[in-house]
């Protein structure tokens, strides 16, 4: 394999031993801070992880294929057109435990009110928080929680939800499906109309143009002000604004956001003050063995098509 490999992962120690040990018979780099440089994009065939911003790629045809540790390719769609040569790939599945992981430790520590008594050194809470904590925090028990999207980690997140006894709605573009883990399945075009039923609103879905801002001004005046929102799909999905007034206003009871319309999160953003918002900088994908699992994949495939050429007459 006389491949030149571009590799801007963030690595452990662990990690680089596990790519020095499958990037036999290949020339190897690893970019550091700030990024890649023009040489290493010259020299480089392929990239293991990230370039910013992509559209990069469109000044190096020399690089013939990026596998990305991104849940979605939303990011690299514009280079389909730009690069059609240029192959572009990313682990299907592999976030779908670590996204409803993360969308169900919002969702709980929302619910159970946790940042009004969860004492950390930096966030001390004091013994008498116990008493007026009761009417500030629920059980998901006998909940209806409505879930926009139907794709593998929506799939993994009503599994997972199925052991807290609520009611599980699902959005998708037709309003049908067969799932014993789910109550309803609506259609997209319902959810204005539906959503006045749901304790709890997760959003799940991706960025394409019939979603954008789908989850908007409509269906938050729509949500009862007792209900909660969670977004681990796209920022593009929600306008923001929108979801700020009825944080704001009192018209909503909290939200746990993971992803934004803007990242990083401008500084002078609202929603860094609110009271009643939790936010994570984009993490819901993360997990320990995620960066061996791209190395892993990525020689994997690398070897497939080394074979396949090697038994091409």
């Amino acid at each position: 394999m006389d491949t030149n490999i571009l590799v801007t992962l963030p690595m452990t120690d662990a990690d680089r031993r596990r790519l020095t040990e499958r990037a036999v018979n290949c020339r190897v780099r690893t970019s550091t801070p700030p990024g890649a440089t023009a040489e290493d994009l010259g020299w480089a065939d392929c990239v293991l992880g990230n370039l910013k911003p992509p559209a990069v790629l469109e000044r190096y045809p020399n690089i013939r294929w990026i596998h990305t540790p991104n849940v979605g390719l939303d990011a690299y769609a514009p280079l389909a057109e730009s690069r059609p040569d240029l192959k572009i790939t990313n682990i299907r599945g592999i976030a779908d435990h670590p996204v409803s992981d993360h969308v169900l430790a919002l969702l709980l520590t929302l619910a159970r009110a946790l940042p009004r008594v969860l004492h950390t050194a930096g966030n001390p809470c004091n013994w008498g928080a116990r008493e007026d904590y009761g009417p500030h925090c629920m059980t998901l028990a006998g909940k209806n929680v409505h879930v926009l999207g139907y794709g593998s980690i929506a799939r993994c997140l009503v599994r997972k939800l199925a052991g807290f006894d609520g009611a599980v709605t699902v959005y998708r573009r037709r309003g049908e499906g067969n799932d014993p883990h789910v109550a309803r399945f609506r259609a997209l075009g319902e959810l204005t109309s539906e959503v006045r039923e749901a304790d709890v609103l997760i959003n799940l879905l991706p960025s394409l143009p019939e979603t954008r801002c789908l989850v908007g001004a409509p269906v938050f005046a729509a949500m009862r002000a007792d209900a909660l929102f969670i977004n681990a799909g796209r920022g593009s999905t929600v306008d923001e604004p929108a979801l700020i007034d009825v944080l704001k206003n009192g018209r909503l009871c909290g939200a746990a956001l993971d992803v934004f319309t803007e990242e990083p999160l401008p500084e002078d953003s609202p929603l860094w003050s609110l009271p009643n918002v939790i936010l994570t900088p984009h993490v819901a994908g993360r997990f320990d063995g995620e960066m061996r699992a791209h190395i892993d994949f990525f020689f994997d495939s690398l070897e497939r098509v080394a074979s396949a050429d090697a038994t091409t007459p």
